[in-house]
Parts: C-alpha cells; structure tokens; sequence
C-alpha cells in the first residue's frame, strides 16, 4: 500500500509493462475456463489488470488498459464475428467489458487520489504532534531552569533526535553559516541566537526546521526571558518584603522594651543589636555626640574581650562617624587598615575592617550615629547606607523616649539626692550651729546663776527656769535634726537607724533585717525615710495595733515590707503620703507595690536597685 498511495507515481515505461504483463497473463488465464464458464465471466478476469494498473498510474492508462483488454478478448476468446451473422450477446459482453474496464479505471483513480490525500493529511497531523511533543518538551526543558546556556545543548539534541539529524547546536549569539553548517536565526527580546544544523539537509527538513521549529524557539527564549525577569522580581520583591518584616519586628521589640520603661542602656543596646541582626553586621556601636566633637558609646551588639565598652568616650576624629558628625548624612568606610583616629583604632582593636554610619536625628538635632562594621573582607553592600539610614530613622523615636526617660529619672533622682544633701546640711548646720549655740548659752546661763548671791533667790531661780527652757530647746533642736538627717545612719547604717526608727514609733513596731554589708549611701537614705514615712502614716491614718519591718538584699536589690493591722484603704492617688513615698521609689529606678484592702490592713513592698 506504501507504493500504491505514494504522492509519486512509477514510471510510466513500468505501467505498460505492467498492463501489457497483465493483458497476457489474463489471455492465459482465461483460455483453460471457456468450455466452463460463460463469456461475460470470462470477460470480467480482465478487470482486475485494470485496476491495478489505473490505481498505481492513473485513470488513462487504465483506460488504455481497458481497451487492449477488450480486444485481447475479443481476439482470443469470442467466435469470429463477420456482418450480420455476428451474435449480439458477443457485442454486448465485448461492451460490457469495455464499460466495466474504464469505469473501473476511473474509480481507482479517483479512489487512489482520495487515499493519498488521506495518508499525507495523516502523515501531516503526525508530523504536526510529533512537533507539539517536541515543542512541549522543550519547553518543559527552557523554562525551569535559571541558567539558560546550561540546558541548550540538551534542547539541540532534541530537536536533532526528533529530525533525525547527525547533529544540531544553539548558540546564544549571531554564527554565520559556511558550508558545514546551516544557520537558522533566532531573535527574542532584542538579542540573537542561532540554530546550527548541518548544511546538506533536505530542504523539506530545512523549511520545517525554518518555518516550525524556529519560531517555536523564539517564543520559548522570549518565555525564559520573561520568566528570568519575573523571577527576579519576585526575588527582589520577596527579599524587600522580607526585610519590612524583619524591620517591624524589630520595631516592635524596641517598641515593647521603651513601653515597659526599661533602663536607657538596656533599649540602646537592644537597638544595636536589632540593627546588626537586619544588616548582618559583625558589630554595631550607638554612639551619642556630646559637647566638644565626643562620642560616648551608649549601646552594643557584642561584648569584645576585655568587656563591655558601654559608657567608654571618644573624639570623633576619624571614620564614617567624623562624616555623620560634620555632614549630617549617612557615610561609609570600607578599609580602617590606614585610617587615623581613635575610633578607627577602636575598630581595628576590635578586629573589624569596614564601617557604615548613619545619623539618628532626634527633634531634629543631631543626636548620635548608629556605627555598624563588619570583619568581612569585602565591602558592605551597596545600599548598606540606605538601609542603615532608614532604620535609625524608623527608631529614632524609641531612641528619643529612651533618652527622654532616662533624663526624667536623672533628674528625678538628682533631685532626690540633693534633697537628701540639703537635709544633711541643715543637720549639720543645727549641729554645729544652733546647738552648739544652746549649750554655750546653757553654760553662761549656770555661770551666772551660781556668781548670784544667795540673798537673791528669785534671780536666781528665773535663772534656773531659763536654762532648764534652753535645754528643752536643745533636746527639740535634736529630735529635728534626727529626723531631718540622723547621724545615726552615716555612722552605723541602715540596721541601726531602723531599729533607732521602731523604738521611737508609738506603735509596737517589729524589725527583722537580712543585711550584713553597708549599701550604697544613697539607697540607705531611701529605705531610712521610707521606712520614716511609712510608719508615720501608720500612726496618724491607720489605727493599728502594731507594725512589722522587713529588710532583705540581694546582689542587686534591696526589698522593704511594712505590714500593719490596721483599717487599710490607703490609695496612693487621695493624696496621702504614699504619694511621696512612690515618688521617691520611682525616682530610684524602683518599684513599689501597695495592697490595702478595706479592714485588712495595708501592706508596702518596695524594691530599690542597689545599682542606682
């Protein structure tokens, strides 16, 4: 059937031979069948040569065919025929025959031609789904991958095993063709590549590979253009969203920490080390400018060696933080190997080798530097600035708060101890002044009673009754300046002003004290006058029966509970002298916890740093 309905027909020299081949074998066929069988049975053996000879060569030769069929037949197997005495039933067979042949002739034609349409339109389709295939796995092949050289030799022995060709390349620019080699160009967004296959193709094969397979692969290396770009957009995307989150998240940690009203330091440090974790920094350094072209370190990611430089100042002569200082504006160094100055020094004793800087503007003055280095030998990013700029400004705010705070309660507690130092100078003043004053009056006074002669008793006992007045003005000057600043607690302590405090309250007061060190002078005077305070408001508000004082430290605070039994309801907020009291506490960096509830007594618990 391959050479029946092939598009190209035998060779007409062959088809004559064949009818002629075929006009025989029939003759031959039919002789040894005429005493049997009838004339147009016979006739019909000759129709098949017709056939085959109309179907592979067309419906002229098969009419020709026909013909020499007919007088084969007419020659060879029916009577001879002269005039009128010829039989009409030879005639019609012979017609019959004639008919038979070229309608058959026709028909095969028509029926070969329809086939072979049938058979290339099949051989098209799988022509055309072998393509589909093949475009399809290439284009599985093109657009996973990120590196587009690396798949290309692949996609050319695709296309070369489903061509059947020795062998195909792609190349991702312009090649000219030679006479090895045949060059089908490819252009896809603004840039060249070219599909090279051998020179000597059929030109069938080449025009396919031209008209199908190169426009195919310019829509698959548009497609991986797109998606490359799409992919780094989505990366570029995904990361900056990544770092938004990374960002809020951090804000929220300093939020929480400025919220919770921690100390200063310990939100600086938090913001250095938020800074480093976002900017993958081997250290940062939040550096505040004083007065005088200096820098003192108020906050670190990472301790060195020989301990924490929180605290420690420096001249702001060189590197990234001397251009925040002079410009305002962010600024990097990527190399202190040759940098002079004491912060370049810094960073080299530190084992660091680049620097980015950026200002952190509070109020709009500018307030220190935010100084991230790393050890790294290749230089910070490029928008290692931007990034720095734009969080420093982001927590700026939490850096202000901070700072704010952490004034208010310097300032609180310089109050307090120049309070303090204003009672102890009044003590001191009524000690060595008034007194002192009292006694030497006091003294004079006895003199010149006892230089009174005898005969003058009433002299001498208005006398008397002054300096027995001048001694009551002495012991009251004394109870004033204890409570104003007792001696008592400079000599001996805290333990002893206590208990000194429990035996002059009018209510049983019970102390029981945990300390067996001196604490620092100035928490000893808190406790002293809170203690003082609390048992006063005991007294004049309570109504209680008895009091009790507990004193206990640790390492790093030291703790008070009053407790009485009286008619409790104290709120700190009516104005009573728990107010004071919580003033006090707070300006410490302490906390005081009340509970008082209606006839059960009041309870204080106050807890001062001892680092204050």
């Amino acid at each position: 059937m391959s050479h029946i309905l092939r598009s190209n027909r035998p060779p007409f020299g062959a088809g004559i031979t064949v009818a002629a081949l075929f006009v025989v074998a029939e003759t031959l066929l039919v002789n040894p069948f005429k005493p049997v069988a009838a004339e147009g049975a016979l006739a019909m053996v000759y129709v098949s040569g017709v056939l085959v000879v109309s179907t592979m060569w067309g419906w002229w030769l098969g009419a020709v065919t026909s013909v020499a069929s007919a007088a084969a037949f007419n020659v060879f197997h029916v009577p001879p025929m002269a005039g009128a005495t010829a039989r009409g039933q030879d005639w019609l067979a012979l017609a019959i025959l004639l008919a038979v042949a070229l309608v058959t002739s026709l028909v095969a034609d028509v029926a070969r031609m329809r086939a072979a349409e049938a058979v290339e339109c099949c051989q098209a389709a799988e022509l055309c789904r072998r393509e589909a295939d093949l475009t399809a796995s290439l284009a599985h092949l093109m657009l996973h991958p990120d590196d587009l050289p690396s798949v290309l030799p692949e996609v050319a022995r695709r296309i070369a095993q489903a061509f059947e060709l020795p062998c195909a390349a792609i190349e991702v620019e312009a090649v000219a063709c030679d006479e090895r080699r045949a060059a089908i160009p490819l252009r896809y967004g603004g840039s060249l590549a070219t599909l090279l296959v051998p020179a000597d193709l059929a030109e069938p094969t080449l025009q396919r590979l031209r008209d199908r397979i190169g426009p195919a692969l310019e829509i698959l290396l548009h497609g991986v253009c797109d998606c490359a770009a799409t992919r780094r957009s989505l990366t570029t995307s995904h990361d900056e969203l990544r770092a938004l989150v990374e960002e809020q998240a951090a804000l929220r940690r300093v939020a929480t920490l400025v919220a919770h009203g921690v100390a200063p330091t310990e939100v600086f440090t938090a913001v250095a080390v938020e800074a480093a974790r976002l900017l993958n920094a081997d250290d940062t350094r939040l550096m505040r400018f004083e007065p005088g072209g200096i820098a003192t370190i108020v906050g670190e990611s990472s301790h060195p060696p020989q301990g924490s430089l929180v605290g420690r100042r420096l001249v702001v002569d060189s590197g990234a933080a001397r251009t925040v200082f002079r410009t305002g504006r962010a600024a990097r160094v990527d190399n202190h190997e040759n940098c002079p100055g004491s912060i370049a020094a810094l960073v080299r004793e530190l084992g660091l080798r680049s620097s980015v800087g950026a200002p952190i503007l509070v109020e709009g003055r500018l307030w220190g530097v935010m100084l991230t280095s790393s050890a790294r030998p290749e230089p910070p990013p490029p928008d290692a600035e931007e990034r720095l700029a734009q969080f420093t400004e982001l927590v700026a705010t939490a850096i202000a708060n901070a700072d704010s705070r952490g004034e208010l309660k310097a300032s609180r507690a310089r109050i307090v101890v120049a309070a303090d130092e204003a009672r102890r100078r009044i003590e001191r003043d009524l000690h060595d002044g008034a007194q002192q004053r009292v006694v030497s009056l006091g003294l004079q006074l006895r003199a010149a009673e006892a230089a009174v002669p005898s005969e003058l008793n009433g002299l001498k006992t208005q006398l008397s009754d002054v300096v027995h007045g001048l001694t009551d003005v002495f012991y009251n000057l004394q109870d004033i300046s204890r409570g104003i600043h007792p001696a008592i607690l400079a000599q001996g302590g805290l333990p002893p002003a206590l208990k000194t405090l429990a035996r002059r309250c009018p209510i049983p007061v019970g102390v029981h004290i945990s300390i067996n060190q001196r604490l620092p002078e100035l928490v000893e005077v808190a406790a002293y006058y809170i203690v003082s305070e609390a048992l006063t408001n005991t007294t004049k508000h309570a109504h209680a029966s008895e009091v009790h004082v507990e004193v206990e430290s640790d390492a790093s605070v030291l703790r008070l509970v009053i407790r009485d039994d009286g008619i409790g309801g104290a709120d700190a907020g009516q104005g009573s002298g728990l107010t004071g009291l919580s003033d006090r506490v707070e300006a410490l960096g302490g906390q005081m916890t009340i509970a008082s509830p209606a006839g059960g007594g009041t309870s204080l618990l106050i807890e001062l740093p001892l680092g204050t």
